[in-house]
């Protein structure tokens, strides 16, 4: 009904410029029959009024021309929600990334803006570092005032957030912020939060949360050496009917109470290996998994269980941090028969260790792997076309070459040249 009234209106606003057109050659004619005798003050001002309301006319003209003025609003709020990172990825505050910066363009485009809810529901929360890099400014009202408007256009959409780490010289404005966003739990549902051990006292989340889908708890910018094991998490979590994903980095406690057993995807970056090896124990409906095991002991052996058993695994990354220094033997504790896909890092200095480890781990496991990926630098003696060969039984492999800053990435379908054996 919108776009039939624009066209109606276009048609008639150029029916009229016709209109006048003819009108002021008409004028013109009879000006230039008539001649000055005649007296012609009251034709030149109708032809300066037609003139007038023409150059109107056809600046209105011009103004359609703008899709947001000819377009159904849903279609231009659907086009604005295109504009910003997809979601759950959280938009940055200002800039083209930012849907504030569509409320500045005109009054047409902040109208819709501020009207489309889904424009606002994934809040980054950022602590402003200052220009050292281990000086943070405490968080102003400016921070909580962001945080409040934007949860209040965000209507009942579903919540992403991201909250980064806090200073301790902020603690109270901090606590502030996320008791607003705790008012909001019953709509979130990807939650990201930075943990600091000093925030024990004020991080809590009492509640249930019915929408929460992926939660990610970061304890890496935190000094947690002395934080005890046994200790709950400085958060406290209940009714999470939906969550399916979660994501532990540095730190993780046991006692924690997450409804481990209906989790699907888990990622344990840089976390001690017993734990690993224990939380296993609970997570037994997982279908993705990501492992960065450390070894805090520096007898690594000692710490891995003989068998960890996840029967609906379809997917394992393994990954090589800063420890331990041979992570494919934690390979070798794992039985999942339904593995599918598998990432490993490569065995620089001895790739033999390298393929009997696979090897031992397939034939343990009783997967039939279809998809393999490799990272590392690889060894500069052992050609890719060797490694293609050991590993012929799977059907597709890729070999990620990382090294420093720079990432190589090669099929294992594409042209390699050969080595000696």
């Amino acid at each position: 009904m919108q776009r039939t009234a624009a066209s109606s209106t276009r048609a008639a606003d150029r029916a009229r410029v016709a209109e006048i057109a003819g009108e002021v050659a008409g004028i013109a004619r009879e000006l230039e029959y008539l001649g000055e005798r005649l007296g012609l003050s009251s034709l030149q001002l109708s032809v300066q009024a037609l003139r007038s309301e023409e150059a109107n006319i056809r600046e209105r003209l011009s103004s359609y021309y703008d899709p947001a003025s000819i377009l159904p609003t849903e279609i231009v709020s659907e086009i604005f929600v295109h504009v910003l990172p997809a979601y759950p990825i959280c938009p940055s505050r200002a800039g083209k990334s930012s849907p504030t910066q569509l409320t500045h363009v005109c009054r047409q485009w902040r109208e819709i803006a501020l009207s489309t809810p889904s424009l606002w529901r994934a809040i980054m929360i950022p602590f402003r570092h200052d220009m050292s890099w281990d000086l943070v400014s405490v968080p102003t009202s400016w921070d909580l005032d962001f945080v409040q408007t934007w949860l209040r256009r965000s209507g009942s959409c579903p919540l992403s957030l991201h909250m980064d780490e806090p200073p301790e010289s902020a603690v109270w404005s901090a606590t502030r912020l996320f008791e607003t966003i705790v008012s909001h739990r019953a709509r979130w549902e990807n939650l990201s939060l930075y943990l600091w051990n000093w925030c024990s006292d004020w991080l809590e989340i009492a509640g249930p949360m019915p929408l929460l889908r992926e939660m990610k708890l970061d304890a890496s910018r935190g000094n947690w050496n002395d934080y005890p094991r046994s200790k709950p998490l400085p958060t406290v979590f209940y009714e999470m009917p939906r969550l399916h994903s979660m994501t532990f980095v540095d730190h993780i406690s046991l006692s924690i109470g997450f409804p481990w057993s209906q989790l699907t995807s888990l990622s344990l970056v840089r976390i001690v290996v017993g734990d690993c090896t224990e939380l296993f124990q609970q997570t037994v409906n997982l279908v993705h998994c990501k492992v960065c095991p450390i070894d805090v002991s520096g007898v690594y052996g000692t710490m891995i269980e003989p068998d960890t058993r996840l029967p609906r695994l379809e997917s394992l990354e393994l990954v090589q941090d800063d420890g331990p220094p041979d992570v494919l033997k934690y390979l070798g504790t794992f039985t999942v028969a339904a593995l599918l896909r598998l990432q490993i890092p490569n065995s620089e200095y001895d790739p033999d260790h390298f393929f009997h480890s696979l090897s031992a781990f397939i034939a343990k496991a009783g997967c039939k792997l279809q998809e393999l990926h490799i990272i590392g630098p690889p060894n500069p003696y052992y050609g890719l076309a060797r490694y293609r060969r050991k590993l012929a039984y799977i059907p597709r492999v890729f070999y990620n070459e990382i090294c420093l800053d720079e990432e190589y990435s090669g099929d294992w379908d594409s042209d390699e040249t050969s080595d000696e054996e």
